[in-house]
């Protein structure tokens, strides 16, 4: 099981517009970090063992090869380059050793979509309720919110100059297909 091949969710397929692009991000691995400790001082705590100062609500950060979304409260996605998420997980654990936080890989069951254009936001904007504008949603911030009325996390680019979509797997293709025919009226 630990030798399974990453297969793409949409095979190719994307949007591709003078304005406006969409394609699969196929080379993050994905992992999931979550603390069940509500008490005072536990984030820091997992911060200081982590060794990495870890993203409040709708932030992202960045550490040596690894991009952190927080996604909700005592939950941390961990993005990774696609291939070293085992490696990532065992070092996250030998980090993690005594505190009641668990790690998990996420890759095989999320897509990710990378939009790019400088029409994405009033695309995304057609399909969710955010305020899209930089001043809100600039770089370095993340948002868990409803698209075409299916629930994602999208993450602005640290330059501001693109979006990544994070959502279930089974919803890739229809998302492609929303995102296609929202941009073709722009």
């Amino acid at each position: 099981m630990d030798n399974l091949a990453r297969e793409s969710v949409l095979c190719g397929a994307q949007v591709a517009r003078d304005q406006f692009n969409v394609k699969e991000h196929t080379g993050l691995g994905l992992i999931r970090l979550q603390t069940f400790h509500r008490k005072s001082g536990a984030v820091a705590e997992l911060c200081q063992s982590l060794g990495v100062e870890l993203p409040g609500p709708g932030e992202t950060a960045a550490d040596q090869n690894r991009q952190w979304f927080w996604s909700a409260p005592g939950e941390w996605i961990v993005a990774v380059h696609a291939g070293t998420e085992r490696d990532a997980i065992s070092n996250l654990q030998a980090k993690l050793d005594g505190l009641f936080a668990v790690v998990s890989l996420i890759t095989d069951s999320r897509v990710v979509l990378d939009l790019t254009g400088s029409t994405a936001r009033d695309i995304l904007a057609r399909g969710s309720t955010v305020d899209f504008h930089p001043a809100n949603f600039g770089a370095g911030r993340c948002i868990n919110t409803r698209l075409a009325g299916v629930p994602v996390m999208l993450a602005c680019s640290a330059g501001g100059e693109s979006v990544l979509l994070f959502a279930d797997r089974s919803v890739g293709p229809y998302l492609l297909e929303w995102l296609e025919a929202a941009s073709a009226e722009i």
